[in-house]
């Protein structure tokens, strides 16, 4: 496997692709990023990369690789240094599991914590496009908000129920994402595959005002605003309110 022209398919503010841009960065793989509008990602990466999902990374010589976990592992193989992965077999582990959770339970949520905030509060959309290179301005992805809130919601599964699921279960997520800090499973100097996918899916989070503050004080939160300080977008108070709030 060569490194040649890498070019990196995102979606402006996507937790998993903010993981992928880390661990680009961090190994010093240059590479093309390419913006694309949410939904219209959708055809795009079916067509290119046989699967809907970004991020999508097309290496020279035509090999494509989609989904963060799957991205990570070409990293590794295009440039070992700084690992991702530890070098000792239980801790390896230990981290991949961190990395699975992360992935199949932590980042899902926060996509339908995010959809339906943005039902609540389309307005804010366009605050998570800040800095993308899209092909339309950031004004006419503002009036989209109508057409495409309610198509993502659909493609995550984000009901009203749902939403109000996700945050009564969210208090016992963080704890989940402080056990693993207080382990050592991620956290460390050297942040692994573990850190990138739940840092950067709390950091998202980070985004909504009425999480923030509860997630900013804890150990995972100040992991996630160690590795993700900069982060586009914003929803306003109100809209996410906690469980002390609503009860």
């Amino acid at each position: 496997m060569t490194r040649g022209q890498l070019t990196l398919y995102v979606v402006p503010a996507s937790h998993p692709c903010a993981a992928v841009e880390l661990a680009l960065r961090r190994k010093g793989l240059a590479y093309r990023r390419v913006d694309l509008l949410p939904m219209w990602h959708v055809v795009h990466q079916t067509f290119v990369f046989g699967r809907r999902t970004v991020p999508g990374l097309a290496l020279a010589g035509g090999e494509k690789v989609v989904g963060s976990r799957a991205i990570m592992r070409v990293l590794e193989g295009l440039e070992p240094e700084p690992p991702l992965l530890p070098r000792d077999a239980a801790a390896r582990a230990k981290a991949e599991a961190a990395e699975a959770w992360g992935d199949e339970v932590l980042q899902p949520l926060v996509r339908r914590v995010l959809w339906t905030c943005f039902k609540r509060a389309p307005h804010a959309l366009a605050s998570y496009a800040e800095g993308a290179k899209l092909p339309i301005p950031v004004g006419v992805t503002a009036r989209s908000a109508p057409l495409v809130v309610p198509l993502e919601r659909l493609l995550n599964r984000s009901t009203d129920a749902i939403f109000e699921a996700d945050l009564a279960a969210l208090p016992a997520h963080l704890d989940r994402a402080d056990a693993y800090v207080a382990e050592g499973v991620i956290g460390g100097e050297e942040p692994n595959v573990g850190d990138l996918q739940i840092a950067s899916s709390l950091r998202l989070l980070m985004t909504i005002d009425d999480l923030g503050d509860d997630i900013g004080p804890r150990p995972s939160g100040a992991l996630a605003l160690r590795l993700f300080g900069d982060y586009p977008g914003r929803v306003p108070r109100g809209t996410a309110p906690s469980a002390a709030a609503r009860s």
